[in-house]
């Protein structure tokens, strides 16, 4: 029972991570980090799911309102998620099969079938993907029993032997023979042979009528259905442009609408005739043409586009427009944003890789200088007023460093490079070492600095060094507010009854406090306001610190008053050591609604 219950939690695993996979590819681009990690987690998964089973094979079947895993019921349809059905209803498929050896790129190459319009099985095929395969036909676990030797010979074994003697004595025949043979066989009458004869032939006739009334009748709804695909798209693509122009097979131009002429600053006069990439000014235009212009009924068309014009502007414009899909892989629509849009975007995003880039080669010879300082004032023979200068120096190039490592956090925060490792850590290690790296600071400042952790505090789900980050961040936030001679206190204690699931942590100060006005604004990038003064600094420790423990699964809080201080809790959810299949889709904006600050942050 032990056995079946690990197989079956590690079918449960493959689905939920298949189907974050199926959701993730829709957002993001193949080389983003989530993306290769749930591709990653599902060929794990499937290489223990095919290692365990007797022909390596691994089988997902939706029938009867159920999914089957190699033939046993699992879950409802109703219970799968939203995603994994919409896949298989797109692609009409019955049973999905893995087989042993089945790579990473075989799953992203099966996610990115989602966008697909063709033959499910001819777009693996396309890609040379062998070990995953799609089918029709339900997979179900079936056993026969053979005969053993010596027993008797099923009831009805001669009457099936005589069916396979008349079936090979009519298979030669033509059709009005055969009839006429199997009248025979029912009666000797000659008269009462050519009347069974006629009525086989009438009821073979009235069925074949039907059945071809009934295939010509499936044409008759696909010819319609294509053609409706065509008004559509049709519909869509003439909402996005006014201009017309139409040509002949080989591409010279026989007709302009007005807005056409405007468009190309050529009267038609001008233009017939003429080849369309022959007759317009390229440099402020773009065209693109399919190769095989005539319509064709009898053969594939090439899918190739003949394209002229400036390659920035070409893929500015593309960029610019969005195609919208129905479920079954329709155009339905098309959303587009101004092109000077997404220019400031381009312009947006290199000023972002730049900064990147930037504050990255900045580290290095900023930590060399840093060591060179500390060498040197440990020499000998250095007056008093020269090492107070190079601990000046010292200061400021650390003061230095930790900007950069915030703008670094923040730029891997907006590309959502910024990678978590969660794994059993226990409240006490994060509040000591955070605190042991704040602690000469805070003495410095001549504070009262203390530490307190609750006994017996079970272990929380975190990534340890991105989470003692947002201790030290919110230890920096707390010294650098507190006047000489003030008090800063960390705590760690359990959530109580209002959070049994969270730990507690909590940073609390003798500062001058934050305006109530001011306590949301805190946490927002490039502000930094504290009873209405300014501090040093990038203004990014705090939306950062926000944003980490989000992505975490917490929540951060604020507490102040203006010359009393303030608290900042912050709560982070206990480890456990089982999950639930828990699959949800992301989460969209709905019209009007505002989007959380962390999806703004993130440009999600």
């Amino acid at each position: 029972m032990a056995e079946i219950n690990d197989e079956k939690q590690l079918w449960l695993d493959f689905i939920k991570t298949f189907t974050r996979a199926l959701v993730q590819i829709n957002l993001y681009t193949p080389e983003h980090p989530q993306v290769r990690q749930a591709l990653e987690d599902g060929r794990e998964l499937l290489a223990a799911i095919t290692a365990a089973s007797p022909n390596g094979e691994f089988f997902l079947t939706i029938a009867d309102h159920k999914l089957l895993v190699n033939g046993s019921p699992l879950l409802a349809a109703d219970k799968l998620p939203n995603a994994l059905k919409n896949f298989f209803s797109k692609f009409h498929i019955q049973t999905l099969s893995f087989l042993s050896g089945a790579s990473q790129e075989d799953l992203l190459t099966l996610c990115q079938m989602q966008t697909h319009k063709g033959e499910a099985d001819a777009y693996l095929k396309e890609h040379s993907v062998d070990k995953i395969s799609v089918s029709l036909t339900v997979y179900a676990k079936v056993g026969k029993t053979p005969v053993q030797a010596g027993e008797p010979a099923p009831a009805g074994a001669t009457e099936q032997a005589a069916s396979k003697t008349l079936a090979k004595t009519l298979s030669g025949k033509s059709l009005d023979d055969a009839l006429s043979e199997l009248a025979a066989r029912a009666t000797s009458d000659a008269g009462e042979q050519r009347e069974v004869t006629s009525l086989l032939a009438e009821k073979i006739k009235n069925e074949m009528t039907v059945i071809v009334s009934k295939a010509v009748e499936g044409i008759r709804l696909q010819k319609k259905k294509v053609e409706n695909d065509i008004t559509r798209t049709e519909s869509v693509i003439s909402e996005i442009a006014d201009g017309v122009v139409v040509v002949d097979r080989e591409g010279r131009v026989l007709m302009m609408n007005p807005q056409a002429e405007t468009i190309s600053g050529k009267a038609l006069s001008e233009m017939s005739g003429k080849k369309i990439f022959d007759v317009t000014p390229l440099e402020n235009h773009v065209i693109s043409i399919a190769k095989e212009i005539g319509s064709e009924s009898n053969k594939d068309i090439s899918k190739d586009l003949a394209q002229k014009g400036g390659k920035e502007l070409s893929e500015t414009i593309k960029s610019a427009t969005a195609i919208i899909q129905n479920e079954d892989g329709k155009i339905v629509g098309s959303v587009s944003v101004p092109t000077d849009a997404i220019k400031l975007k381009q312009v947006e995003q290199l000023h972002l890789d730049f900064m990147a880039n930037v504050t990255h080669e900045l580290r290095s010879p900023l930590t060399a200088i840093n060591m060179a300082l500390n060498l040197v004032v440990t020499e000998s023979g250095l007056g008093n007023d020269t090492k107070n200068m190079i601990n000046s120096a010292i200061r400021n190039s650390e003061r230095l460093s930790y900007m950069i490592t915030e703008l670094l956090d923040f730029s891997k925060l907006q590309a959502g490079r910024l990678v978590f490792h969660p794994e059993r850590v226990f409240a006490e290690e994060i509040i000591n070492e955070a605190a042991d790296a704040m602690r000469a600071w805070a003495v410095s400042r001549k504070l009262r600095f203390t530490v307190s952790v609750a006994p017996e505090l079970t272990g929380i789900y975190a990534d340890k060094h991105r989470t003692v980050q947002i201790m030290i961040n919110l230890i920096s936030n707390s010294i650098k507010f507190t006047p000489l001679g003030g008090a800063v206190e960390l705590s760690a204690e359990s959530g109580g009854e209002a959070n049994p699931n969270f730990i507690l942590f909590s940073v609390k100060d003798t500062g001058c406090g934050i305006k109530k006005e001011d306590q949301e604004k805190i946490f927002e990038k490039f502000i930094q306001v504290a009873s209405g003064e300014k501090a040093g600094g990038t203004g990014l420790g705090l939306a950062i610190t926000k944003a980490m423990v989000v992505m975490q699964g917490g929540r951060i809080t604020v507490e102040s008053e203006p010359g009393q201080g303030a608290v900042f809790r912050v709560y982070l959810p206990v480890y456990r050591s089982q999950t639930g299949l828990q699959v949800s889709e992301q989460h969209v904006a709905k019209p009007g609604e505002e989007k959380a600050w962390w999806r703004r942050l993130l440009g999600i």
